[in-house]
């Protein structure tokens, strides 16, 4: 591979910071999704939660803390306004009645379906960039990475 042409964002970042070079694939990454997303009407947050619902019907607030790394008002406000666009309904739990389960509508679904197949181009951008190989050797560096920070 040749040398890549690198584009100073900060005067403090050199091209050799693997941070930088991270946080600018991911900004990259999500601009191109926000962008596949935005005719459809869905922001990056409502398509993950519709993805959540999809394969964990009847998720709770808690799930969707834990796994899309939100706050409990940001839940909160993420799931009224799904209610409020039809996307959503909230049922009571069978065993406590303050908590709700939460679960996608026939609306909802289709919307799912429709931002599943945009996000999936849009990562397709970059996973269809590298081999095999250099897949599993990006895969098991950022996995290194993100077992450093997490423990």
């Amino acid at each position: 591979m040749g040398k890549e042409t690198f584009i100073a964002r900060f005067p403090w970042e050199h091209e050799d910071s693997n941070t930088l070079l991270i946080k600018l694939a991911f900004t990259n990454i999500r601009r191109e999704i926000e962008s596949a997303l935005r005719p459809l009407g869905l922001t990056p947050q409502q398509s993950q939660s519709l993805h959540l619902l999809a394969i964990k019907p009847g998720a709770m607030n808690a799930d969707f803390e834990q796994l899309l790394f939100i706050d409990k008002s940001s839940v909160t406000s993420l799931i009224n306004g799904m209610v409020k666009r039809g996307w959503v309904i909230r049922r009571e739990h069978d065993q406590d009645a303050r908590m709700k389960r939460i679960y996608l509508t026939d609306e909802g679904l289709a919307k799912y379906k429709q931002s599943e197949e945009a996000v999936q181009q849009a990562k397709n951008k970059s996973s269809n960039l590298l081999t095999k190989e250099e897949t599993v050797v990006l895969q098991g560096l950022l996995k290194k990475i993100i077992k450093a920070y997490e423990q």
